[in-house]
């Protein structure tokens, strides 16, 4: 059985604005590629120069995902679930695990590196997170953390995510 996933048409969509992503680390510095801070950055024009905002995507434990399909196949397999409903027991599990990951990251991010996590959207494990350039490089330490995007590609994200949900609003 082949379960749909919302994170690979996510990671569709990352790996795209990836090449944009690399360009924005240095934004975080404030300085150019030579290291040199020009101040004409969109970090010198900000209030609060010590502090970026960038979109940090996160994945389930995918050792529990697996385990989790396997439950859900041997379930099928018994005539115990439809297939419909062994969907839904899948997409549920992801839900449940995405969220766990995001609920971990924010008290990792929170306590271990100064941030703050201004929003996030649990379908797609993205988060938009504010903080420190050092805080915000920190999270990569994090097994869960799978990259660090652009402030924009969060509303992308956003919107790629209410376009994929049949009656989703906000």
């Amino acid at each position: 059985m082949e379960f749909e996933s919302t994170r690979r048409r996510f990671m569709e969509l990352a790996g795209a604005s990836a090449t944009v992503s690399l360009a924005g680390c240095n934004a975080l510095q404030g300085g150019d590629s030579d290291g040199t801070n020009t101040g004409t950055g969109p970090q010198s024009q900000s209030a609060d120069a010590d502090s970026a905002t960038v979109t940090v995507v996160v994945e389930p434990d995918q050792t529990q995902l697996r385990e989790r399909q396997q439950e859900i196949q041997s379930e099928l397999q018994a005539g115990n679930l439809t297939q419909s409903e062994a969907q839904a027991e899948y997409r549920t599990a992801q839900e449940n695990l995405a969220e766990d990951a995001i609920t971990s990251f924010e008290e990792r991010a929170t306590a271990d590196f100064g941030l703050t996590v201004d929003d996030s959207i649990s379908e797609a494990g993205a988060l938009l997170v504010t903080g420190p350039p050092a805080g915000l490089i920190g999270t990569l330490s994090i097994e869960s953390v799978t990259g660090i995007l652009s402030q924009a590609t969060f509303e992308q994200i956003r919107s790629q995510v209410r376009t994929e949900t049949p009656g989703a609003t906000e």
